[in-house]
């Protein structure tokens, strides 16, 4: 069964969006991509910088989650600039150890690897906690703001100024959060 007309262009274009997702994730830019010869026929892949752009988003969309696409796309840019500095980095490079670990430290903050894993049976008490401790400490910063609370080794005010429309406002935001 031949594919039509229409199936065929429709199977170029899949093609040249995989190839414009190919070489944005080598980090070439969108004028280079759109000018860059189809392997097929030797014509520039799209007509303009902005095709090119919009050819990469749709790709990406139909890959998946737009976020995580692009933070899969983000972490083999790193794997790749890791690689490439690796083997420096093993002859004691000392500025290729150094980009190792910045590569490094990029990377486990893009994939959270930082982060800590939740303990089996947490009921979110830790994330409780801080959300308290952070309403604590704007309340204070509003009291402050606002002549209600001595600042520290201060008298306390014998009469608090009025309040503006800014303190007034974080002291609602405050009362909200933690309502």
């Amino acid at each position: 069964m031949q594919p039509t007309d229409r199936t065929a262009e429709r199977l170029v274009a899949a093609r040249r969006r995989a190839l414009a997702l190919a070489l944005r994730t080598d980090g070439v830019d969108y004028g280079r991509i759109a000018a860059t010869p189809d392997p097929e026929d030797g014509r520039a892949l799209f007509p303009s910088a902005a095709a090119a752009r919009r050819a990469v988003a749709r790709a990406l969309r139909e890959a998946g989650d737009d976020a995580e696409t692009e933070r899969r796309l983000q972490a083999r840019r790193l794997d790749r600039a890791l690689a490439g500095a690796w083997a420096k980095a093993q002859a004691g490079d000392g500025p290729a150890i150094d980009r190792i670990l910045a590569i490094e430290t990029r990377r486990s903050r893009l994939l959270a690897l930082d982060l800590p894993e939740a303990a089996p049976g947490d009921d979110g008490a830790l994330a409780q906690a801080a959300a308290s401790e952070v309403a604590r400490r704007l309340q204070r910063l509003a009291d402050l703001l606002s002549g209600r609370a001595p600042r520290d080794g201060a008298a306390p005010a014998a009469t608090a100024p009025a309040a503006c429309a800014r303190c007034t406002g974080l002291d609602e935001a405050v009362a909200e959060a933690r309502a």
